[in-house]
């Protein structure tokens, strides 16, 4: 065992909600194509009201959150700076001595945010990044000039020595960019590139994002592909080796609390823990009945009837998350993992036979 999964044993044994990202808002100023919240209410949501949670209670959060042993505190919106008392909040995580992280589309960030967020000095800023030019990234957020916004947000950043990262979905409308892209962040030099293909439905139970997401040929070239590095070949272990691979730390090492105060195991996994404006994060937290009690038991893939039956298990990296969204059972095997898994497998065939 490593240093880490000794440091992640020590986490789960005492339940300590090691990450924990919070939605501060809805709202966004730019209108994504792909967005799973925009236009959407969230209809696991525990909340009796649609109003955010005020600063009292986020406050409070953090209190518990603090006694708790959280340790990484990650903002996102909508557009998390949107609110009014973002710098507020955020100067009141670091005073508590949480690692921040903000997720941002950096169109707010001028001169004085910049000296702001400096103030604070986060772990990292990440950024969204959707083209290696104005035209394919300003087509996909949906506001002409987000593209020249944000570069001068990441330029006024790095300025101020504050470590910044870009996380980019691959689609349809920018896949003949990838390279662009990446090359960009090198160019900018960004700290880390994270680039993801799988799109996420709206928090509605839609599926219109979905449209966007790229072909199953695509998908195998992406995967074939040098971005955000070339393919290893993957080791093939024996199937009772495989089935022992660890599952998502969702609900175990950390949870996702929505701008309307819901827990949920995951920003993508919708399915309501508690609310933190009836419950106290702790209570919600330290539950070990129904969905928690299951995700705690669940610890491997052999825990799983779909995945003791699967051949592709040594490829898989599932995501309870979608077989949610997908099956309505977080246990289920779900056609996105199945595919990428099989092309995961078709790869590491080519890549033994050394082509």
């Amino acid at each position: 065992m490593t240093d880490l999964e000794r440091i992640y044993a020590k986490v789960e044994s005492l339940r300590v909600p090691l990450n924990i990202l919070i939605e501060l808002t809805n709202r966004c100023n730019e209108d994504c194509i792909h967005c799973f919240i925009k236009e959407a209410r969230d209809k696991f949501s525990l909340s009796q009201d649609d109003r955010e949670l005020d600063f009292n209670q986020i406050s409070a959060l953090f209190g518990e959150l603090a006694r708790e042993g959280t340790l990484n505190l990650i903002f996102t919106g909508g557009e998390a700076m949107l609110r009014g008392d973002f710098f507020q909040i955020a100067r009141l995580a670091k005073d508590k001595n949480f690692a921040v992280t903000l997720f941002s589309n950096g169109q707010l960030i001028d001169e004085d945010n910049a000296d702001r967020l400096a103030g604070i000095m986060p772990v990292c800023v990440y950024f969204s990044l959707y083209g290696a030019d104005a035209f394919t990234h300003d087509k996909i957020t949906g506001i002409n000039g987000s593209f020249e916004n944000l570069m001068r947000a990441v330029s006024l950043l790095r300025e101020r020595r504050i470590n910044v990262g870009f996380k980019t979905v691959v689609m349809r409308e920018n896949l003949d960019q990838l390279r662009e892209i990446f090359d960009l962040g090198k160019k900018m030099r960004i700290e880390k590139h994270d680039f993801g293909e799988e799109i996420t439905g709206k928090i509605d139970g839609s599926c219109g994002p979905k449209r966007y997401q790229i072909d199953e040929g695509s998908l195998f070239d992406y995967y074939k592909g040098d971005i955000p590095q070339p393919n290893d070949r993957i080791e093939e272990l024996p199937q009772a080796e495989s089935l022992q691979k660890p599952l998502c730390g969702a609900g175990v090492f950390g949870a996702c609390v929505s701008c309307y105060g819901d827990v949920y195991p995951c920003a993508e996994w919708r399915a309501p823990l508690g609310n933190i404006k009836y419950t106290p994060f702790k209570e919600i937290w330290h539950r070990n009945a129904g969905l928690l009690g299951e995700l705690r038991s669940v610890k491997e893939y052999k825990d799983l009837a779909d995945c003791r039956r699967c051949s592709l298990v040594n490829f898989c990296r599932r995501c309870p998350g979608r077989a949610f969204f997908e099956e309505k059972d977080w246990h289920s095997c779900y056609q996105g993992a199945y595919k990428r898994a099989a092309i995961k497998q078709r790869i590491n065939a080519v890549l033994a036979e050394g082509r």
